[in-house]
């Protein structure tokens, strides 16, 4: 017969001893069996290692075989002892109900966003200490060498994270910068979806006004994440629909921004995303 491990032996045993909360209720071994279900043998050495942590109070006689006591009850200690029991398995019931319950899927999801993406935005989203930025672009463009493009933005925004680190006193914060994908069907897409809602920053280059591009702006838009469109000097404005976000304009695949003030520019937008995510 499988036995109980001891610790689950007493803690049944003291469930058993203190149902009337009282210490001054007295059981005799065959009546704890009954209670509990557990073997003389397991009864015994429970109420042995109970009694040594003074949980429990034992009156020994002769003739109580197969138990090694005549009556055991709980002490004021053992009372204690089962209200922090009874509390920490509460407490770890109701984060396992918590956590069993998925985030509710927002009215308005993207089409075909399923529990598991909304899953993954949360738990990006509840890091605090990581700064997400994506970059949506053309893979081609005659305005500007995609590869270097994403590079330079890419080291703007690390130039600014490291200031922004030295100037915090907080716990320091990680760039964590994606590009992405270019041309996509109706799974990478949603996959694209979920790359813009659960970051803090999304940078978009609108030279070439691609659509691509500006159906992702709109889904950022959307769920309010913080927008940057930026183009190459020279280009058409952005549509004027979104033509009231910051914008900025840039040279040489953004090796150069033409605003002199942009550098203090995305550390403000750092900032203010950094006490969107609670940290100031």
């Amino acid at each position: 017969m499988n036995k109980n491990p001891i610790e689950k032996n007493m803690n049944l045993i003291l469930h058993a001893l203190g149902k009337k909360r009282r210490t001054d209720a007295y059981f005799t071994g065959i009546e704890l069996a009954k209670q509990t279900n557990l073997q003389p043998d397991e009864i015994n050495a429970a109420v042995d290692l109970l009694a040594d942590h003074r949980l429990v109070e034992v009156l020994e006689a002769s003739g109580t075989a197969p138990y090694h006591f005549q009556f055991v009850t709980i002490t004021s200690r053992g009372l204690y002892e089962l209200e922090r029991i009874d509390k920490k398995a509460a407490t770890a019931k109701e984060e396992e109900k918590r956590l069993s319950v998925p985030p509710p899927i927002p009215i308005g999801s993207p089409y075909g966003f399923t529990q598991a993406d909304w899953e993954i935005v949360t738990e990006r989203k509840s890091k605090r200490d990581e700064l997400r930025v994506v970059f949506g672009c053309q893979s081609k463009s005659e305005n500007y060498d995609t590869a270097q493009l994403s590079s330079n933005v890419q080291s703007n925004f690390q130039r600014a994270i490291n200031e922004f680190n030295k100037e915090t006193n907080v716990t320091k914060v990680t760039l964590h910068f994606q590009q992405l994908a270019a041309g996509y069907g109706e799974h990478l897409f949603n996959e694209i979806a979920r790359e813009i809602i659960s970051a803090d920053i999304a940078v978009f280059d609108t030279s070439d006004l691609n659509s691509n591009v500006m159906i992702e702006m709109g889904v950022a838009l959307t769920w309010g994440v913080r927008v940057l469109p930026i183009k190459k000097e020279g280009c058409p404005k952005p549509p004027s629909d979104i033509s009231g976000q910051t914008w900025t304009d840039y040279r040489n695949s953004a090796a150069e921004f033409v605003d002199p003030s942009h550098d203090a520019k995305i550390l403000a937008m750092i900032e203010r995303a950094s006490k969107k995510k609670g940290r100031a």
